[in-house]
This record gives C-alpha cells, sequence and structure tokens, in this order.
C-alpha cells in the first residue's frame, strides 16, 4: 500500500504568519521611535526631546542604532535569502554603533557621531554630557549590543540560534528589570546596575526588537514552543502570561501596601509569596482543565487524520492509473503501485527523486525525449498533456505506450504545492485501434473493388449498346456509381465517421465552375453527415446537378445556382435554388431523381422535401434530421491514395 508522506508542502501555518507580521509591527514602530527621538536632535525640538521629563533621554547615535536596527528586524522577517543576508550585514554597524555608545561613558571615546547628527544649534555640554544622558546611555548601548549579536546569530545552526535566544532573552530581562523599576518608583536607584538604566523611549524600543527578533524565528526558540500545536504549546501559551504578570501585579500590591503603613517589611514579604502560590495555583487548575480539552480536541483531530490517510492511501491503491504527486520542485511525494509496476521504480527509490527520472517519455515516432506533464503543469500552472503518441521508458529500459495528463496543485492560501501526473497503459487500446484501422482498409478494398466491378460492368454495357436510350442509361448509371464513389472517399476521408456536406456539395458542383459559366454560390457550416445519410446525400446532390446541367441554370452561361444549408439543433435544411432558366420538366422526368429525392430523403431517412418548378428555375428544400451534430475532424483526416482512386 501506498505510504503517503508527511511532508506534503502545505500553507504557512496561521500562527506562523501571525508570529511573522508581529515581528514586523514591532521592526516598523522601533524605527518611528529612533526616527522620532532623531528628528528631536537634529531640529532642536525641545518639546520633542523631553516630553516625559527626565526618563526621555536617549542620544541620536543610539537613536540612529535603533533605527538601523528595526530595519535590520524588517529584513530579517522575510524569508527572502537577499533580504536575511542584508539584515546580517545591518547587524554589523549596530554592534558597532553600540561599542561606541558604550566607550564614549566608558572610556570618554568619542567618535564625533552625535555632534554630526545634532542641530548645530544645540549646546553639546549642557545636552550630552549630563549625568542624566550618561547614565542611560550604558543601558540603551547595552540593549542595543545584545540586539546585534542575536540578529547576527539568528537561524544560523543549532548552537547560534540556542545564543540568539539567550541574548533575546537577555534584553527583555532588561527591559523588565527597567519597567518594574518604573512601576515600584524606584527609577533613582540606578546605580547599583548602570547597564540597566534605561528611558522610556529607549525601554520602548528595546523592548519591540527583543519581541520582534523572537517573533521573526517561529521555528525556532521560545516561538516555535509558543506555537506548537501541542499540549506543551497550549500550556505555555497559558501559563507564560500569568508566569510574566501576576508576580510584578501581586508584589506591587505588597509594596503599595507597605508604603501606605499597613504592613512592615517582612509582612509584605509574606503577603506576596501567599499571594503569588494562590494565585499560580489557580492559574494553573484553570490551565490545566483548559490543556485536557485541548488534548482532547487534538487527538480526535489526530484520528480524523489517521482515518483521512488510510482512506488515501486505499484509493491510491485501488486506482486503476498510475499516479504520481510532486512537490513545487518537481520532487516525487506519492507514487502508487499501479505507476510502480509501469515504470519500474518502487515507492523508496523513487521519493525525492525529480519526476523527469522515473517518468521518461518519448515520441513514439520521432523518438525525441518529451518534457514530463508534471513538470509543464509547474511550469504553466494549468494542465498539461502530450498531443502525440508517446511510450514511457522503464527502468529496465522497455517501452510501453502511455496517455498522461498533469495538473498544478494548489493551496489554501492559493501558491502552488506541488503537481499531480495520471497515466494509463494504452497498449490493449492502440492494439485495438490498429485492428480497427485494418478492418476499415479491408471494407475500403472491398466497397471499392465492388465499385469497380459494377463500374467495369456498366463500361462492358456501354461499349455493346446498339442505341441511343441504352447508352445513354448506361452512361447515367456510370454518372451515379461515380457520384457513390465520391461519397465512399468522404467516408473514407473521416475514417468511416461520416463524411463533410460542404466538400460533398464543393466536388458535385466543381466541374461547373468556371469564370465564364454559371454563377455557382455554396455557403453553410462545415456538418458532418452520418454515414447512413452519406450515400443518399451523394445521390440527392448528384441528380439535382445533373438535371440542373441538362434543363436548368447550369445548362447555360446565364445561370445562377445558390445552395445553402444550415444546422439546428439535430436536422439539417438544405436549399437548392436555380434561377436563370425556363421552368425545367421534373428531374428524370419523374423517374429515378424523383423517386430517389422522395423515397430516399422521406422515406429512408424521415426527412421532408419540397420541390417546386418556380418560373425562375427548380427549388428543392430539404429538411432531414442528424444523428450526429460533430463537425468534421480535419486533424484524421487522411489522404486518398492513387491506388485508391484508381477504380473512378
Amino acid at each position: 500500500m501506498t505510504d503517503v508522506p508527511i511532508n506534503l508542502p502545505l500553507p504557512m501555518p496561521r500562527g506562523k504568519r501571525i508570529s511573522l507580521g508581529l515581528a514586523r509591527a514591532c521592526a516598523i514602530f522601533a524605527i518611528l521611535i529612533g526616527a522620532a527621538v532623531l528628528a528631536s536632535w537634529r531640529l532642536d525640538d525641545v518639546n520633542i526631546r523631553d516630553y516625559a521629563g527626565e526618563m526621555v533621554t536617549m542620544r541620536p547615535d543610539a537613536a540612529v542604532a535603533v533605527v538601523l536596527s528595526g530595519v535590520a528586524l524588517l529584513c530579517f522577517s522575510f524569508s527572502f535569502r537577499v533580504l536575511r543576508v542584508t539584515a546580517r550585514l545591518l547587524a554589523m554597524p549596530v554592534i558597532a554603533v553600540a561599542i561606541l555608545i558604550l566607550f564614549y561613558d566608558m572610556i570618554d571615546l568619542r567618535s564625533g557621531l552625535n555632534e554630526v547628527l545634532m542641530s548645530p544649534a544645540t549646546p553639546v555640554v549642557d545636552t550630552l554630557n549630563t549625568q542624566e544622558t550618561q547614565r542611560l546611555a550604558l543601558g540603551i548601548g547595552l540593549a542595543i549590543l545584545l540586539f546585534g549579536l542575536a540578529l547576527a546569530a539568528a537561524a544560523r545552526g543549532r548552537f547560534l540560534t540556542w545564543l540568539s535566544q539567550v541574548l533575546a532573552i537577555a534584553l527583555l530581562v532588561q527591559v523588565l528589570v527597567v519597567l518594574t523599576g518604573y512601576a515600584y518608583g524606584i527609577t533613582s536607584a540606578y546605580h547599583p546596575f548602570p547597564f540597566s538604566a534605561l528611558s522610556v523611549d529607549g525601554a520602548a524600543s528595546a523592548l519591540l526588537l527583543g519581541v520582534g527578533l523572537l517573533a521573526a524565528t517561529p521555528d525556532d526558540g521560545l516561538a516555535a514552543a509558543v506555537l506548537e500545536r501541542s499540549p506543551a504549546g497550549e500550556m505555555l501559551r497559558r501559563l507564560l502570561p500569568g508566569i510574566l504578570v501576576l508576580p510584578l501585579v501581586t508584589g506591587w500590591l505588597a509594596h503599595q501596601a507597605e508604603l501606605s503603613g499597613f504592613y512592615d517589611s517582612a509582612a509584605s514579604f509574606a503577603l506576596f509569596a501567599v499571594a503569588s502560590v494562590v494565585v499560580l495555583a489557580v492559574f494553573s487548575w484553570t490551565t490545566t482543565n483548559a490543556v485536557r480539552r485541548a488534548d482532547e480536541v487534538r487527538n480526535e483531530a489526530l484520528y480524523e487524520l489517521r482515518r483521512q490517510r488510510e482512506w488515501l492511501q486505499i484509493t491510491l491503491s485501488s486506482i486503476g492509473e498510475g499516479v504520481i504527486a510532486t512537490d513545487a520542485r518537481g520532487k516525487v511525494l506519492i507514487i502508487n503501485k499501479v505507476a510502480e509496476d509501469m515504470t519500474g521504480w518502487m515507492e523508496e527509490e523513487a521519493r525525492g527523486r525529480h519526476i523527469s527520472k522515473i517518468f521518461r517519455v518519448v515520441d513514439e515516432e520521432s523518438r525525441k525525449t518529451l518534457p514530463d506533464p508534471a513538470t509543464a503543469a509547474l511550469t504553466n500552472g494549468g494542465l498539461a498533456r502530450h498531443e502525440t503518441d508517446s511510450l514511457l521508458i522503464t527502468k529496465d529500459g522497455s517501452e510501453l505506450p502511455v496517455e498522461d495528463v498533469g495538473a498544478p496543485i494548489y493551496g489554501s492560501d492559493g501558491s502552488l504545492t506541488g503537481a499531480v501526473l495520471i497515466f494509463r497503459d494504452v497498449t490493449e487500446p492502440r492494439r485495438a485501434a490498429q485492428r480497427q484501422t485494418m478492418l476499415v482498409g479491408e471494407l475500403n478494398h472491398r466497397v471499392k473493388n465492388s465499385l469497380a466491378i459494377v463500374q467495369s460492368l456498366v463500361q462492358a454495357s456501354l461499349r455493346q449498346a446498339d442505341s441511343a436510350p441504352a447508352m445513354a442509361m448506361a452512361a447515367t448509371l456510370g454518372e451515379r456509381l461515380r457520384a457513390l464513389h465520391r461519397a465512399h472517399d468522404l467516408l473514407l476521408e473521416s475514417q468511416w465517421s461520416g463524411a463533410s456536406l460542404k466538400a460533398m456539395v464543393e466536388r458535385e458542383l466543381e466541374p461547373y465552375c468556371r469564370e465564364d459559366g454559371p454563377q455557382i454560390v455554396m455557403k453553410g457550416p462545415d456538418v458532418l453527415l452520418p454515414p447512413s445519410c452519406t450515400s443518399i446525400f451523394a445521390m440527392t446532390l448528384h441528380e439535382l446537378a445533373t438535371n440542373a446541367v441538362k434543363y436548368g441554370a447550369l445548362s447555360q452561361n446565364e445561370g445562377q445556382l445558390e445552395v445553402t444549408w444550415r444546422r439546428r439543433g439535430k436536422r439539417l435544411r438544405l436549399t437548392w435554388k436555380e434561377k436563370g432558366s425556363a421552368p425545367p420538366p421534373q428531374p428524370g422526368g419523374g423517374g429515378f431523381g424523383t423517386q430517389l429525392i422522395e423515397k430516399g430523403i422521406r422515406h429512408n431517412l424521415g426527412g421532408e422535401t419540397k420541390l417546386e418548378f418556380r418560373p425562375e428555375g427548380l427549388y428543392v428544400d430539404l429538411n432531414v434530421p442528424l444523428e450526429t451534430e460533430s463537425a468534421p475532424k480535419p486533424a484524421t483526416r487522411r489522404q486518398i491514395t492513387s491506388a485508391e482512386r484508381e477504380t473512378a
């Protein structure tokens, strides 16, 4: 039984799309913060720079580093190789600027970058060299350095990816310390931890960059664990907010109670511990119930998935045609048992190979290699098949006539995820077609021989005739036999699927079409007459043309003949209209011609006839039911050889 692989290309999961969208949003907001701070320095706008009092203190070099970091994060959030390389290249100047920020305050190494970015009217001593600015610069410098190193190591092997996650989490820990300090009202007590000092805009930028970098790697680290569709992932998603928020909230409440004089420090710590235990216990209990329900839903989904997979396996094994499915690169993913037997490739050997190595086809006549339909479907995005007879070259080199078709596979998001190739062995159908062709050829040969014998007898009778009436009758009979011969040629050209009415009319009237002769008009679509109608129509047209040559419009150069036909549903209506001649006698003097039209069309074909001998000429209207509405197929038309025409 065909084993369906689990690595079928699928659309990007919704959680992954949300994670990448969050990363891009964080990058854009970080760029906006850095650009706003940089603009305030460049434009010397004190109102913008001091909108949050002492908490807003970010130097121009730090603002430039934040903008570069945001651009690098935005590039990294896309999976294109060029953008990923650009992001890692941008990480280098980010790290360099972060080092300059730290050296500026630690060893008084001045690069002159701040002076270039500031407005000339801004006093450097009063702005850059203040104690608050120098103190907060250490924190933003460390934050940018951590981000630059984390970005440079992201998605570059197992160890570097782990290191990137650790650095990004360290950055978020730094931000958490700063935000906790602001919440607890201890912003002035940064001297024990100088590298954790951050202004509000600096903390916001660092938070956006840290969260954005973790979200930009949804296949690795913390983001992968949060997005994992498993009980562990469900539990982490529910516990993580509580782990981050509940201790901060309970600690803040205990701290406020201590400040208000309700408790001393020891009681505050005890209250904090008990509150944390109770809240986390309740949170864990509700989370466990939610995870249990999620696990039940997951088990039901897994059962349904196994059932559908088994159904797919049975279906593929039951199909009587070969089926090969590929990914978007043309690599084989699925091959059923019929395809294994026809190609000679087992599933274990074929999977992972390009389909052109498994399904090799050549043109039966030219022996040229043909492209496989699956690859063509991937290239063109539509159905693809071989229009000519093709041979499948199996693994052992044998040849097998096949018919095939390839179709693309699109995911739910409209992306091209692969292709499917369906093919079948047509050895027996082609043998049957060859036998049919041979039988049709034999039938043609026998019919033409019979017509040739009858024509020979008529010609012999014509030579032995000793009276004018006998000679005229023999000549007329010979002409009628030639009309039957032409009808037979039309059937032969279409492989006995029918005869073209247009070709029949043109061949019957072709001898009378000349520049100085009667005016002949033929109008109508190309209608395929069923074989049962062909002989009677051929004889009818021949009788009408013969009558027109003897008595009607074709008997004089000024005559006019108009033959029109049209098809309505499953009925054919043909009109024969002559002008420019004296009222003719009835065709054949009430003999064979009239009987053929009346009995042949009306009785044999179930049609309707209308003959009128108008002053300007003969008018005939034929309304005949058709067994088919198909049109002639020129592609299958076969040329009649001179040997086949030789009895005409």
